[in-house]
């Protein structure tokens, strides 16, 4: 890698570092989660300071240090501003981030990441910009399973994960512990001592699944999902994401 370097990149992170600096991360298109030094980022007259506001999209150069990389200069291209406006949406924007942050290691290059998350600020910037409670979650619930995908955890919803047969159109037994479903005579032929472990999955539910792992694009599109089918996911996709921290 070149001693100076250029990236598109999203600021997921900002921290007071030092006496005038801060401590930035961000997950660029090229490289993966980066962690640089912002130098004199707290002095008034700093150009940095106003492009380093979390959420940003921005054209980064990166340098390289010694001990520690910094930021060379940065660029604003988007700063989702629609969506910084919405106490709501930037709720969901700021759990995004943080599930980025928590799952991904440094210098570990993943553009799909970077287009899933780029996608994903997208989707809570546009109209209608005032998502309800359950539109929000069910736009972060499917963003969380596709990132859980791209890191290698995507969830195996076509067969059992014991038998290995097809699954027939009913309902059917999500482990989560292994990731996957089981069908139904696999599941009660299993002695289930944690029985938290399980979530019986709806036909419904597991269709929308597949349709979720299927498809890349249409997080910016209206959703149309009914209540009940929208609890099954928020609650496999927040559950999937506990048992692997």
């Amino acid at each position: 890698m070149e001693r100076n370097y250029l990236s598109k990149a999203i600021v997921l992170k900002r921290q007071d570092y030092r006496e005038h600096d801060s401590l930035v991360i961000f997950y660029t298109q090229n490289y993966g989660k980066l962690k640089l030094v912002a130098r004199g980022t707290k002095k008034p007259k700093s150009k940095l300071a106003g492009h380093i506001e979390p959420l940003n999209l921005v054209d980064l150069m990166i340098i390289r240090g010694r001990g520690q990389d910094y930021v060379g200069s940065v660029i604003i291209k988007e700063a989702y501003l629609n969506l910084k406006e919405n106490l709501n949406n930037l709720h969901w924007a700021f759990l995004g981030a943080n599930l980025l942050m928590r799952f991904t290691e440094e210098e570990s290059e993943e553009i799909s990441l970077f287009n899933l998350f780029s996608n994903y600020l997208k989707a809570l910037d546009r109209p209608p910009l005032d998502f309800s409670k359950e539109e929000g979650e069910i736009i972060f619930s499917i963003f969380t399973l596709r990132m859980m995908a791209l890191i290698g955890y995507e969830p195996q919803t076509r067969t059992c994960l014991q038998c290995q047969q097809k699954l027939k159109p009913e309902n059917h037994y999500f482990d989560l512990l292994s990731g996957g479903m089981l069908c139904s005579n696999c599941y009660f032929a299993r002695t289930a001592k944690n029985q938290a472990q399980y979530l019986n999955i709806s036909e419904a539910g597991i269709k929308f699944l597949r349709f979720i792992f299927d498809n890349n694009s249409f997080l910016g599109k209206k959703l149309k999902v009914s209540k009940k089918i929208a609890k099954e996911i928020n609650v496999l996709a927040s559950s999937f994401v506990a048992y692997r921290l």
